[in-house]
């Protein structure tokens, strides 16, 4: 998985996330699929973050301010990467 397609599915997660109604399964296949494809074939650059939030769809359901801080976490390394990416 290169860079722009890890960055790409990530925030198509995000961007499903923010819906105001979510679909916490849809959102739980787009990170099993990611974090498998990201373990299958590891992108050039990455971080702790990734795996945590790929990891994490069911806390971040249930816990607000923990899925608050994880997409702002996530935000945050995603604007680092577009850096390296260019």
């Amino acid at each position: 998985m290169t860079l722009n397609e890890l960055r790409s599915a990530l925030q198509s997660i995000l961007q499903a996330e923010q819906d105001p109604d979510v679909d916490w399964p849809k959102v739980s296949r787009l990170c099993s699929n990611t974090l498998a494809a990201v373990k299958r074939e590891p992108p050039d650059y990455t971080d702790d973050i990734v795996y945590v939030f790929l990891e994490d769809s069911e806390l971040r359901q249930e816990d607000r301010d923990y899925a608050s801080v994880q997409r702002e976490r996530l935000a945050n390394w995603l604007e680092g990467s577009e850096i390296i990416s260019r």
